[in-house]
C-alpha cells in the first residue's frame, strides 16, 4: 500500500482476527500549494486459512507498507476408530 505521504508513526494497523484495518492520518502541513491534511482508512478481510497472531508490517523508505500474515498450520489427519457392531 502506498503511504508515502505518511510517516510510520502516523500509521495505525489493527486487527479483530477477521479483518485488518489500516488508518493513516497527518495533521495540517504546508506544501507548495498551501496547507494540506490527509487521512486514509482501508479495511481488508482476512482469509480464513491465516493465523491472525502472525500479522506483521513493514514500511520501506519510499513509503510502501507491506503486510504479512502466515497460513495456519495444517492439522494432521486424526484417526478415528469406528467400532464394528454385530447384529
Amino acid at each position: 500500500m502506498d503511504l508515502h505521504h505518511y510517516k510510520p508513526e502516523e500509521v495505525k494497523i489493527t486487527s479483530d482476527n477477521t479483518k485488518i484495518t489500516i488508518n493513516a492520518k497527518h495533521e495540517e502541513k504546508q506544501d507548495n500549494h498551501g496547507f494540506v491534511s490527509r487521512e486514509i482508512t482501508r479495511i481488508y478481510k482476512l482469509p480464513e486459512n491465516v493465523d491472525p497472531s502472525s500479522i506483521s508490517s513493514t514500511m520501506d523508505a519510499h513509503g510502501f507498507l507491506n503486510i504479512r500474515v502466515q497460513k495456519k498450520a495444517l492439522e494432521e489427519p486424526k484417526e478415528t476408530v469406528i467400532p464394528v457392531t454385530f447384529k
